[in-house]
């Protein structure tokens, strides 16, 4: 019974290929779940609010409440 010999040589490259796959793996969960649970919420709630968005309202909103100072306020 005899104790087996350590590796000696490619133990760096060995190592730094299994580091790479895994890491490799984890970026791309972790970007998929970017994508899945931030990236369309997102887009989604953006489509949304545009969806029923008035810039002319908004632009009177602005000039009635005195933010405008290029357009004179309106009563």
């Amino acid at each position: 019974m005899s104790i087996a010999k350590p590796q000696l040589r490619g133990l760096l490259q060995n190592q730094i290929k299994k580091n790479l796959l895994i890491s490799g793996v984890f970026v791309t969960v972790v970007m998929v779940a970017v994508q899945v649970f931030r990236n369309e919420p997102k887009k989604r709630d953006y489509a949304e609010f545009y969806k029923n968005y008035d810039p002319e309202a908004v632009f009177q909103r602005m000039v009635a409440g005195g933010y405008m100072q290029c357009v004179e306020k309106r009563d």
